[in-house]
C-alpha cells in the first residue's frame, strides 16, 4: 500500500535562513561570503555565532566582533550546523500547543548531534564531522512534522512509547505505516540534502540498510547515524534497556577506528554536552548520569524478564528484551559495577557515594536515626609519593581502602571520595559512638602494613567525624554532613594528625559540638 506524506510534509520545518545554510553546507562550489550574507539576514543568529567565535573552544587572543571573521574562524563545514542548531533552538523555545514536546525533541536532537560530533572526530575530516552533526541534528525532523500535522494521534504515540516501554517507531509505525525517520528523509530530500545523508536517517530504524556507498566504496555516515541515535535514546527516551541493547550492538558491529565501550561514550558526550550547554540553550542537569542510565535499564530488565514469567505476557514485550534479557542483565550489571566502584582500591567511588548519602538520608528520615560520616585523609601522602614514586602512593591507598573496608561494619559503606581522602558513611551514629569509630579507623590504619618493592610504608591518618538527625532535603543535608566531618579531619590535621575529631551536628541553628581525641591518649568509650 503507498502511504501518502503530503499531509505531513506541507508545513516548513525550517526558517529561511537555516535552508539555505543548509543547502550552501552540501554545495562545494559555494564560499564564505556566500554563507556569511545569508546569515547576516537573522541578525539573532549573528550574535549567537559570535558569541562561539569567542568561546574558548576557538582560543582567540582577540574579540570577534566581524561575522566574515568569524566564519572564517570556524570554518564552513563548523559554521553552517551551528546555524542550524540555534534555528531548532529557537524553534523549540517559541510559544507552542505543545511546547514540552518541542524542547525535548530539541533536546534530544542536540544529544545526538553532539554524538555524531565526537565519534565522527575519530576519521580526523572537519567536512565528515559536520556532515555527521548535520545529519544527526535534523534526523528527528519527522517528528516535528508529524506532530504538527496529527497532534492528537501523535501525543498518543509518545504516550503509549513512554508508559509501554515501546521504542517509539515502533509505534509510530503501527500507527502511521511509517516511522519519523522514514519522513525526515523524506523532508530532507526535498531540502535538497545529498542522498547520503537523507539515506543514513532512513537506515536508523531500517535493519535492511547495511551499509552507504560513496564513490563505490562503504560510507561510515551511516553506522555514526545509528550509533548517535542510539545514544540519544539512551540519555533521552524512556526505554533504558533496549537503548543499551541497540548501543552495545552497534558498537560492536560497527568497527570505529578506535573502539569505545558504553560508558567511554556516553561519558565522552555528556563532557560535551557540559562545557557547550549554555550557548544551545540546554541544561545538562536534565540528562541522567551514566550510573543512573545504567541502573534504570538494570531495573527495567528485572521488571520485564518478572512479566515474561507470567502467564500470556510475553506479547506486550518487545522482543528484543525477550531475546537478550538474560545476557544484557548481567552485561549491565557489571557495567553498573563499574560505574559505582574506584577502579584503583575497589571500594565506591565519589558518585556511588553521593548516591547512597542521598538513599540513606532519605530512609533515615522516615526511621528518626542519625546518621554519621567520616572522612579519613592520608598524612603526608604527597611525601610518599615523593619518597616512594607514585606506585608506592598507590599502593598505599588500596592499602588504606582494604584496612577500612575490614574495619568498618557491615551496614557501613566505605569509598574513596577523591585523591588520598576517603568517607565511611556510618549508620544510625551518635558523638559517643563516633568516638569510639573514630579511634579503630585511626589505630588500625597506623598499624596497616604498606610494602612496596620491599620496603614498608609507615602510614597514619587524619580522621574527622560528624552525624546529626536528618532535616530539611537530603541533599543540603548531605552537604552540611560532609562539610562538619571534613572540617573536623582539617582540624585532626592541624592538631598535629594521625588523631580524629569528632564533630555533631546540632540541626537548631546548624550549630556544631567538637569533641577532640588525640593520637597518644584516645579516650576509650563504651557503646
Amino acid at each position: 500500500m503507498t502511504t501518502d506524506f503530503s499531509q505531513f510534509t506541507r508545513i516548513p520545518s525550517l526558517p529561511t535562513v537555516a535552508i539555505e545554510a543548509l543547502k550552501l553546507f552540501h554545495d562545494t562550489n559555494s564560499s564564505n561570503e556566500q554563507l556569511v550574507s545569508v546569515i547576516r539576514k537573522d541578525p539573532a543568529m549573528v550574535g549567537k555565532l559570535l558569541k562561539v567565535a569567542n568561546s574558548s573552544k576557538y582560543g582567540t587572543r582577540g574579540e570577534v566582533t566581524d561575522l566574515g571573521r568569524a566564519v572564517m574562524l570556524m570554518g564552513r563545514t563548523a559554521a553552517a550546523p551551528l546555524v542550524l542548531s540555534f534555528s531548532l533552538a529557537k524553534q523549540s523555545m517559541e510559544n507552542s500547543d505543545h511546547l514540552e514536546h518541542y524542547r525535548r525533541f530539541w533536546l534530544r536532537s542536540f544529544v545526538q548531534a553532539t554524538a555524531a560530533e565526537l565519534l565522527a572526530s575519530q576519521y580526523g575530516s572537519p567536512a565528515f564531522r559536520g556532515e555527521c552533526y548535520t545529519t544527526s541534528i535534523l534526523a528527528g525532523l519527522g517528528k516535528l512534522a508529524i506532530l504538527k500535522a496529527e497532534p492528537v494521534k501523535y501525543l498518543e504515540c509518545l504516550r503509549r512509547a513512554k508508559y509501554e516501554g515501546i521504542p517509539l517507531p515502533r509505534v509510530e509505525q503501527e500507527t502511521f505505516g511509517f516511522n519519523h525517520s522514514k519522513l525526515s528523509s523524506i523532508l530532507l530530500q526535498q531540502m535538497g540534502l545529498p542522498e547520503r545523508c537523507h539515506a543514513a536517517i532512513r537506515g536508523i530504524n531500517d535493519p535492511n540498510m547495511t551499509a552507504l556507498k560513496a564513490g563505490g566504496e562503504k560510507h561510515p555516515l551511516l553506522e555514526i547515524t545509528r550509533l548517535a541515535d542510539a545514544v540519544a535514546s539512551l540519555l533521552c527516551d524512556e526505554t533504558p534497556a533496549i537503548s543499551l541493547i541497540h548501543l552495545e550492538e552497534s558498537l560492536a558491529n560497527f568497527m570505529l577506528p578506535k573502539q569505545l565501550s558504553v560508558e567511554e561514550v556516553v561519558g565522552g558526550v555528556q563532557e560535551l554536552l557540559d562545557a557547550t550547554a549554555q550557548s544551545f540553550d540546554i541544561s545538562p542537569d536534565q540528562l541522567p548520569s551514566t550510573s543512573d542510565l545504567l541502573q534504570d535499564a538494570l531495573e527495567e530488565m528485572s521488571r520485564l524478564a518478572d512479566l515474561a514469567s507470567q502467564e500470556n505476557s510475553s506479547q506486550s514485550i518487545p522482543i528484543e528484551l525477550l531475546e537478550e534479557n538474560g545476557r544484557l542483565k548481567r552485561r549491565v550489571a557489571a557495567l553498573l559495577h563499574v560505574s559505582r566502584v574506584d577502579a584503583l582500591t575497589g571500594i565506591c567511588n565519589r558518585a556511588c557515594l553521593l548516591q547512597e548519602l542521598s538513599e540513606r538520608a532519605a530512609l533515615h528520615r522516615v526511621r528518626g536515626w542519625s546518621l554519621g560520616m567520616a572522612v579519613i585523609d592520608i598524612d603526608h601522602f604527597k611525601k610518599i609519593n615523593d619518597k616512594y614514586g607514585h606506585q608506592a602512593g598507590d599502593q598505599a591507598l588500596k592499602t588504606v581502602a582494604e584496612t577500612l573496608r575490614n574495619t568498618i561494619r557491615d551496614s557501613d559503606i566505605v569509598g574513596r571520595y577523591g585523591g588520598e581522602e576517603f568517607v565511611v558513611l556510618l549508620e544510625d551514629s551518635n558523638s559517643v559512638g563516633l568516638a569510639v569509630v573514630g579511634e579503630r579507623l585511626r589505630s588500625k590504619i597506623q598499624q596497616s602494613v604498606c610494602v612496596f618493592e620491599g620496603k614498608t610504608i609507615p602510614l597514619t591518618a587524619s580522621v574527622g567525624l560528624a552525624e546529626g538527625n536528618v532535616i530539611g532535603p537530603e541533599q543540603e543535608f548531605g552537604e552540611k554532613l560532609f562539610a562538619a566531618a571534613d572540617a573536623a579531619m582539617y582540624r585532626a590535621k592541624h592538631s598535629g594528625r594521625n588523631c580524629f575529631v569528632v564533630d555533631s551536628l546540632v540541626q537548631e541553628g546548624d550549630c556544631l559540638r567538637t569533641r577532640e581525641r588525640s593520637r597518644s591518649k584516645p579516650e576509650i568509650v563504651t557503646i
